[in-house]
């Protein structure tokens, strides 16, 4: 490959873009009373819009209500179960994608509540999006158009989405609740060790995963941490890391001269057996099954 001219390395130049963002279908639905959908675990970021009617999910200890024009966020590898909850029954419009770069999923874990909140001023556009796949299905096939306006209203959906987390983010830091800011430096502590260890994953450096060292950093018990940060991010301190885990798996196991035995270890498993038992329970799919299904959509694309 030729160097870029001198004169090139001097102006500002457009990046290059190499994010993988992915649809898996969406679908609107109208249920009766009293509809349950069976619990389920997906390896993608679900988005719902309740158009009518009351839906009743239901998580590992918590539970919500969601009414009409309810958005909601559910974060890839968290089991849950759907059910009809109004007696004159409900409709919902429902979509899944996958964002491959570490950094997005991050912050819409980070900072995107599972049920997303009408005063945030990304809220509007993340409803208009919604609300646009919904008319969207009134068409009995897509023509090449209609299928790249869906592509592009998936790219805006991902912009709102991390609007969303930077009004979030803004909000958290400035502000004076402490649970609020005790959660952001835990989480930002897990994520900090996370990439401190992936840079260089040795048997020397695995303290780096370990709870109890977070804690010990933050002057704080290992009880506390998990109290704080499953009542603001909804999930353990474990939890977390385990999503950060998976981001970074999917994210190496594009890169094909990486094997999987060493994305085991960057990620910090010692027995590539457990690292690929891991990943199935996150993904359902093997590491090998992941990497050669988005090969072969790469190459259809």
């Amino acid at each position: 490959m030729n160097e870029n001219p001198e004169w090139l390395n001097k102006i500002v130049t457009l990046p290059e873009i190499n994010t993988n963002i992915k649809l898996f279908g969406g679908h609107k639905q109208r249920v009766e009373y009293p509809w349950i959908a069976e619990r389920e675990t997906h390896f993608s970021f679900e988005v719902m819009i309740i158009l009518e009617g009351v839906q009743h999910t239901s998580f590992s200890g918590r539970a919500y209500d969601f009414s009409a024009e309810s958005i909601v966020l559910i974060p890839p590898g968290t089991s849950h179960e759907n059910s009809c909850a109004s007696n004159e029954g409900l409709k919902y419009f429902c979509a899944h994608f996958d964002i491959d770069d570490p950094s997005i999923q991050q912050t819409l874990l980070m900072y995107c509540p599972i049920l997303l909140r009408k005063e945030n001023e990304a809220y509007g556009e993340i409803a208009r999006i919604l609300h646009t796949y919904v008319e969207l299905l009134d068409n009995e096939s897509f023509s090449l158009k209609e299928k790249l306006i869906v592509e592009k209203l998936l790219i805006e959906l991902v912009i709102a989405l991390l609007d969303y987390a930077n009004y979030e983010k803004i909000k958290m830091e400035s502000s004076d609740n402490s649970s609020l800011v005790l959660a952001k430096a835990i989480a930002d502590t897990i994520q900090q060790n996370f990439r401190k260890f992936t840079k260089y994953p040795t048997e020397e450096n695995r303290y780096l995963l370990s709870m109890n060292y977070v804690a010990a950093n933050l002057n704080i018990s290992e009880s506390t941490m998990l109290k704080v940060l499953k009542k603001v991010y909804g999930v353990s301190p474990k939890k977390y890391l385990d999503q950060l885990r998976y981001n970074e798996s999917k994210f190496l196991l594009h890169q094909p001269n990486l094997s999987i035995s060493e994305i085991a270890e960057v990620v910090g498993y010692q027995n590539l057996s457990h690292f690929s038992r891991q990943f199935k329970t996150w993904c359902n799919a093997s590491p090998n099954e992941y990497r050669h299904l988005n090969h072969k959509n790469s190459k259809i694309n």
